[in-house]
């Protein structure tokens, strides 16, 4: 027997006669009804007095999340109940020459050990300069505000910056797997590109042992690159593990 299920589409009213309307549809009537806004809207521009042009409306259209992706989390929490977190970041569409000066600032501004970069997607350009995306990461413990405070002052993907703000966990989460669909991968999982920092010298920071641990799972060839002599007692059990899922190709 066929049964059609019926949604009630999401309007909420906003200040000034303002609306926020948010439906979910399939591929076919998406495709239809952009059709009709983009024919209605130029009716409707075409047939307004230019005089009194007193709202704006924006379409905002998007691919629901639909690809299941494995991450960790940058939260530390030791046996002392005190709450830390290493510092994750994320680079879209960057130049690396770019990151390089502003991450080689900032190691020495904060005081930081040496940086791990792994690369999700990179190219040449014309002139012959890498850039591409790009995962960052320090394993030195740091506040929460600590971390808001260092990718403040870089010019990292400004959601991924927002979403702990906003997120209940309260936590940075980075991509470990590749991005598949079910049928095809769309991003393979990042690769280990190189350390920024100083690797000749030992660096006395507290560090996250769990995260270094984990990183070195995943990377072996990263193993014993840095040298810290202030590792915590964490160990690769007490990494946390995510799940998530993003419509981002």
């Amino acid at each position: 027997m066929f049964c059609r299920v019926f949604r009630k589409m999401d309007i909420r009213k906003k200040e000034n006669n303002g609306l926020n309307i948010t439906i979910k549809v399939n591929k076919k009537n998406y495709n239809s009804i952009i059709k009709n806004i983009k024919n209605l809207g130029k009716e409707a521009e075409y047939d307004s007095n230019v005089n009194k042009l007193d709202y704006s409306i924006l379409v905002n259209c998007q691919r629901l999340p639909y690809m299941n992706i494995k991450g960790w989390s940058s939260r530390v929490t030791g046996k002392d109940h005190r709450t830390s977190h290493v510092t994750f970041v994320d680079y879209d569409n960057i130049l690396f020459k770019i990151i390089f000066d502003e991450i080689s600032y900032i190691t020495e501004k904060y005081n930081l050990p040496p940086w791990y970069v792994v690369s999700t997607f990179e190219e040449q350009d014309p002139d012959g300069n890498l850039y591409g995306n790009y995962l960052l990461y320090n394993f030195k413990k740091c506040t929460f505000k600590e971390v808001i405070d260092i990718q403040d002052k870089l010019s990292c993907d400004q959601a991924f910056k927002k979403i702990p703000l906003l997120y209940r966990f309260k936590c940075w989460c980075a991509r470990l797997s590749e991005k598949s669909d079910g049928k095809k991968i769309n991003r393979p999982k990042p690769k280990f590109k190189c350390i920024i920092g100083d690797t000749t010298k030992e660096h006395n920071q507290e560090i996250s042992n769990s995260h270094l641990e984990a990183f070195n799972e995943l990377y072996p060839e990263t193993k014993d690159l840095i040298k810290y002599t202030n590792k915590d007692d964490g160990t690769i059990k007490d990494v946390t593990y995510v799940e998530y899922v993003t419509a981002s190709g």
